[in-house]
């Protein structure tokens, strides 16, 4: 079954441009684990008129409406007086909606009222961290849990307060407790170069960056940015230029190291990404909710970031994150806010205008979103990412015939074709294809596996194209084969290879793959079909009903719909083609 994602944010936008940051991720739901129930087991811990701000407090919380939970939570905080309970949560809708100064507030009451709140006490130990005052902050931050996110950010955070006491030694000790965990040892090398750089260490902080360049790190744009800064403030500025030279070279729509190259061409110092402990305490934060992202944790992530940002205002990169958290969380309006809060002028500055035209579009102003993206395009005529998303918005809407225009106008702006571009012409061939212009899908989608010869994506979407046009079909067969090889997992892959089977009249192999399929595509209509079909075909009549009924359970789309109904009431019949 050919199946395809939206564009932007995922794979034409980065593999076409080659960037080396993502962010991924899908939306999580708050959770916050509190009992109603009091030590007799009653649910008498407020009066009737409290428990029901209360509740709707918790339901806007689990809706993700911070602002809504926090305002219910302080109607019920005026009402009740400074219970325990009701200022926790208080402080969990403050946290959520990024109000770092109510929940200062919150979580000094919280410790006033000895509640043991790691939450609040992590919020005073920003706020600390932000005066400078390393000493209070310390001694909130050792009063946090040791469990959750709290063994990745605890560490962190205490390494730079520990180096803003003046304690060197015990900010790189406080670094060695990520060695029990996999997976953070680019953090670690990446925060130990930052902790010698801001120590004016120059053997050790040559040493550190070179073990952080060295390592599974050592292309992120972040460690790219420190070390030419570094090289450029010890007055290497030849290494410097060959070290942005080279990761130009590879990735050469960076923002970022472009514009740290354009102030070296005009003779310009650079400036550092962290110049003290308190800046460093903010990256570590940012370092941490980039990881947490992809762990699905956008809503912790997002509190880290408002986090960074009251510690270092200017701080573009970590609004952007913030930004993309809300994508992932469909707010679009409050990511459409924050974008809109970067400097257009920033390194950042254009990416941020395309989101915002992405969002504007998500908002549901087609023709804003579709102007904003225009205007960038016109701005850098040499570029192509906003043309690739304007063809995402197309291509969103099914207007496939824009669509592909677009990714055409988008590829009309390469000076070169190279490997990375595959992408587009994949996005460009399934736009034709979709609009019926199979010629010029089938040059695309071959032109797209001559640069990627083994993307199981490619591989499926052709290989079905011609399955289902009854064309090449030994050829369709070698691609899915391999396809699946490299994809066991994918029930639309494996989809389209019971489907080959089918077509080719081998019903026993097809009901074995399609049976796969939809183990792991239960609720897919398409799949359901193509397996009803092949239970008619090898005998297994009431188990091909069942599953066309199922199909038609399953929201299937209008032109499907009277096929499976027919083929629910007569079956398939030899002149009756199978449909896709």
């Amino acid at each position: 079954m050919k199946k395809f994602k939206l564009v932007f944010g995922g794979i034409i936008l980065t593999a076409a441009l080659g960037a080396c940051a993502a962010n991924s991720a899908s939306s999580e739901r708050h959770s916050l684990p509190l009992s109603f129930q009091d030590a007799g087991g009653t649910t008498d811990v407020f009066p009737s008129s409290y428990f029901g701000e209360y509740l709707a407090g918790r339901e806007a919380l689990r809706e993700q409406d911070a602002t809504a939970a926090l305002g219910y939570f302080e109607d019920a905080l005026r009402d009740q007086g400074d219970d325990d309970v009701l200022l926790d949560i208080a402080l969990q809708a403050a946290l959520s909606k990024g109000d770092i100064e109510r929940s200062k507030s919150l979580a000094s009451k919280l410790i006033e009222q000895d509640v043991n709140s790691s939450s609040a006490y992590l919020v005073l130990a920003i706020e600390s961290l932000s005066q400078k005052d390393f000493s209070a902050a310390r001694g909130y931050l050792e009063k946090t849990a040791d469990n959750g996110f709290n063994v990745l950010l605890k560490p962190l955070l205490m390494s730079w307060i520990k180096l803003g006491q003046g304690d060197i030694d015990g900010a790189f000790l406080e670094l060695d407790a990520l060695d029990k965990y996999n997976g953070f040892d680019a953090l670690k090398q990446y925060q130990s170069a930052l902790l010698s750089d801001v120590s004016q260490d120059q053997a050790l902080a040559d040493q550190r960056y070179e073990t952080a360049l060295a390592g599974p790190s050592g292309r992120a744009v972040r460690l790219i940015q420190a070390y030419g800064a570094y090289l450029d403030r010890t007055g290497r500025r030849d290494d410097v230029e060959k070290l942005f030279g080279d990761y130009i070279e590879k990735y050469p729509l960076s923002p970022t190291i472009q514009l740290e190259f354009a102030a070296l061409e005009k003779g310009q110092s650079l400036e550092p990404i962290v110049k003290d402990p308190v800046e460093g305490a903010a990256e570590a934060l940012y370092s941490a909710a980039s990881i947490i992202g992809q762990e699905r944790a956008v809503g912790v992530a997002a509190t880290y970031v408002y986090f960074a940002l009251k510690l270092k205002p200017e701080f573009p990169m970590a609004r952007m994150l913030l930004a993309e958290t809300a994508e992932d969380r469909n707010k679009w309006q409050e990511a459409f806010d924050l974008y809109s809060e970067i400097n257009p002028k920033s390194a950042y500055g254009k990416n941020a205008q395309i989101r915002t035209a992405w969002v504007t579009y998500r908002l549901g102003r087609v023709a804003e979103a579709k102007e904003r993206l225009e205007a960038v395009a016109a701005e850098y005529p040499v570029d192509i990412e906003a043309l690739v998303v304007l063809a995402d918005v197309s291509r969103d809407s099914k207007d496939w015939n824009e669509a592909a225009r677009n990714y055409g106008r988008a590829i009309d702006r390469l000076s070169e074709i190279l490997e990375r571009h595959w992408s587009l012409f994949y996005a460009r061939g399934i736009a034709y294809e979709q609009s019926k212009q199979w010629p010029l899908a089938e040059a695309d989608l071959l032109k797209s596996l001559e640069l990627q010869p083994d993307h199981p994506q490619v591989l499926n979407y052709l290989a079905y194209s011609w399955v289902d046009r009854n064309e090449n079909l030994d050829q369709a067969k070698d691609m899915l084969i391999k396809a699946v090889s490299l994809r066991p997992r994918d029930g639309y892959i494996i989809d389209s290879l019971g489907w080959l089977y089918y077509r080719l009249g081998e019903y026993d192999d097809a009901v074995v793959q399609l049976e796969k399929a939809v183990s792991l595509e239960a609720a897919d209509p398409t799949i359901t079909d193509h397996l009803a079909d092949a239970y008619w075909r090898v005998g297994r009549r009431e188990e091909a009903r069942y599953q066309w009924q199922r199909a038609l359970w399953l929201d299937p789309s209008e032109d499907q719909i009277p096929l499976i109904q027919e083929k629910l009431k007569s079956g398939i019949k030899d002149d009756i083609k199978a449909q896709k």
